[in-house]
């Protein structure tokens, strides 16, 4: 077995953890440079957008991150593994070359904790502490900076967003044991709390956004079974679920409200890109906002003339996006000069492939040719309902880098593709999406054999790296090699070790459904009697969503029938989350590496057949050829 501990972990440049100030003035986010995690300040003046590191500050993927509207910065991160699991709370004051830190206090956050940028200047913000069966809100007071106790709330908060002026009422999720979310409204100066936003108890109801000044408040519900956006006025019992945001099988998020609570920043996914539009809350319009092909999430500030967003492209790390409305809209994208420039990568593309029930759309790495490069990888996402997007992936650049072209399919269970796409998989994992993903190797297995090229290596993650396992044990003929990244062996035991959270996402999407059909059951712990192809198998110990056990079952399977590793297979412990682990630049290598190696492996293993059906007296100059 081996494990790569965090002593050899080596990161990709990217950003995580944006947040924005009250005003929008400034921002945070923990940037990931080669070597080390860093804290980031960022300044927004006359739609410019600058950025620098903050000095002395040793920033995690646990780090969170509040600035201030006056440049100071607030620091929630933990304090340590004990038992009480608390987190330290200190207040910066970013200088030229260090940074002034003072200690506010110490809050216990068993299950994790966050900030919230208060609207008044009365308080610094407010912290949410997370613990089993309740969440705590405290204050962050000015004079001097401390924590002020004031309120305690039954089950799990997640997100916030103000409904008045003065930090006293604060609208947030609600989780209580195995209900869903709901929205309620926190009053802290009466200590009470009250659901103000349910549909009812199958459905997740939330509140994402609110502007005080219009009183208008920006929900979503699941009761119609899927999500849709909504809006609604604080005190008007009417909630309106405009058509104008509404896009069958297209989900649309909320991104942002504007200084008056007037228009809406929208976003949506179509196929791999991200689409914006403003939504005008009183003329019920929806109207496009051009963007350039990329990825755009979460967070969003809007100020102004000018709205920001975390954006990134195949070519562009992650990092901000600002539009500026005024007249015609314009882009700008703030790009680091200090780091590696990706925009030399091989031409990346969209094509159109076939599946089994119609066109599949992929993201190709190789440029026009990548057919014809000697080296190629299948890459399947998680999910199951997911998609690759046109956006930043750090292993495609690594992988790329080693001259592997990847093409990267969107089979059925991929989102962004409409309703009937997306529903093939509820209920039949490994069912219509494996049938693509199979029919997908078949075209390029052959392909490939036609033109002496050795046969593509099939790479998974999480939910793909199940897809990867299955794809590799049914059809062993069509791969040179299978990696499963944090794979689960089949929806049933996956369900046995995964969280309640987890188990509740698995009931809802058909995953304990067994599919019946001459393929055999889809487990992977059954299947791998089949498996010839040499395997990767990684895991991250502190996966929190599939446990490391999963891979640890395959591996004593394997060995139990005769496999011998670092020959038949290649097992790595890593120590990661489930997220981190495709962010750390030595798993890269690691994968790469194997991916090249078992090619060409397997274009020796093709040449040597190929010499092997020559006759018997062929000119020894022939032979030395196909040698060469």
């Amino acid at each position: 077995m081996n494990t790569v501990g965090p002593e050899t972990a080596l990161a990709f440049s990217g950003r995580f953890r944006f947040i924005f100030s009250a005003s929008g003035q400034y921002g945070t986010c923990v940037r990931m440079a080669d070597e080390e995690q860093i804290l980031e300040k960022w300044t927004f003046t006359a739609g410019r957008s600058q950025h620098c590191a903050v000095p002395d500050v040793a920033a995690s993927s646990a780090t969170h991150a509040l600035p201030l509207d006056d440049g100071r910065i607030l620091l929630l991160d933990s304090a340590g593994s004990n038992s009480s699991r608390k987190h330290l709370l200190t207040l910066l004051r970013p200088g030229e070359g260090e940074s002034h830190k003072e200690s506010i206090g110490t809050i216990p956050c068993r299950l994790g904790g966050y900030l919230l940028p208060s609207p008044s200047a009365a308080q610094l913000g407010f912290l949410v502490a997370l613990d089993s069966g309740h969440s705590t809100i405290w204050r962050i007071s000015t004079s001097p900076p401390s924590i002020e106790f004031a309120t305690r709330v039954p089950g799990l908060l997640d997100g916030g967003t103000w409904l008045d002026d003065d930090g006293n009422v604060l609208a947030v999720n609600q989780t209580c044991g195995r209900y869903r979310p709901n929205g309620v409204a926190v009053d802290l100066t009466e200590d009470s709390w009250r659901i103000i936003w349910s549909r009812s108890v199958t459905s997740t109801d939330r509140i994402l956004l609110s502007n005080p000044w219009s009183k208008t408040i920006i929900v979503t519900t699941t009761a119609t079974g899927e999500q849709r956006l909504g809006w609604a006025s604080v005190g008007d019992r009417t909630v309106h679920f405009p058509e104008a945001l509404y896009h069958p099988g297209y989900e649309r998020r909320a991104l942002a409200l504007d200084d008056r609570g007037e228009r809406l920043l929208v976003h949506e996914v179509t196929g791999t890109v991200s689409r914006l539009f403003i939504y005008s809350l009183a003329e019920d319009r929806l109207v496009p906002l051009p963007c350039p092909p990329g990825k755009i999430s979460a967070p969003a500030s809007w100020v102004g003339d000018h709205v920001r967003f975390r954006f990134s492209a195949p070519t562009q790390p992650p990092t901000l996006a600002t539009v500026q409305l005024a007249g015609v809209p314009r882009w700008s994208v703030s790009r680091d000069h200090d780091v590696q420039d990706h925009r030399t990568t091989p031409g990346v593309e969209l094509v159109q492939l076939q599946g089994r029930a119609g066109t599949v759309e992929a993201i190709v790495y190789g440029g026009a040719r990548w057919r014809a490069c000697e080296h190629l990888v299948v890459a399947l996402h998680g999910g199951p309902l997911s998609a690759w997007r046109f956006g930043f992936e750090p292993l495609f650049h690594c992988l790329s880098a080693a001259d592997i072209a990847v093409v990267a399919p969107n089979y059925r269970g991929s989102t962004g593709y409409g309703d009937e796409h997306r529903r093939a998989v509820i209920g039949h994992w490994g069912g219509p999406d494996l049938d693509d993903v199979l029919d997908l190797g078949s075209d390029l297995e052959k392909d490939r054999a036609r033109h002496q090229l050795p046969r593509p290596v099939v790479l998974g993650v999480s939910y793909g790296a199940f897809l990867a396992l299955l794809a590799a044990c049914d059809k062993p003929q069509f791969w040179s090699a299978c990696v499963a990244l944090a794979p689960f062996l089949s929806g049933p035991r996956f369900y046995a070790s995964a969280s309640f959270a987890v188990q509740r996402r698995i009931e809802q999407l058909g995953g304990l459904r067994r599919i019946e059909d001459a393929a055999g059951p889809r487990d992977a712990l059954q299947a791998c009697t089949k498996l010839s192809a040499p395997l990767l198998l990684m895991h991250g110990v502190r996966d929190e969503t599939i446990p490391v056990t999963q891979s640890r079952m395959l591996r004593q399977r394997l060995l139990a029938l005769g496999k011998t590793e670092e020959v038949d297979f290649e097992y790595v412990e890593a120590d990661s989350t489930h997220g981190e682990l495709l962010q750390r630049k030595d798993l890269s290598l690691r994968v790469a590496r194997f991916c090249r190696t078992r090619s060409e492996l397997d274009s020796n293993h093709k040449i040597g057949n190929l010499i092997s059906r020559l006759p018997h007296r062929a000119p020894s100059h022939f032979i030395g050829k196909w040698k060469k």
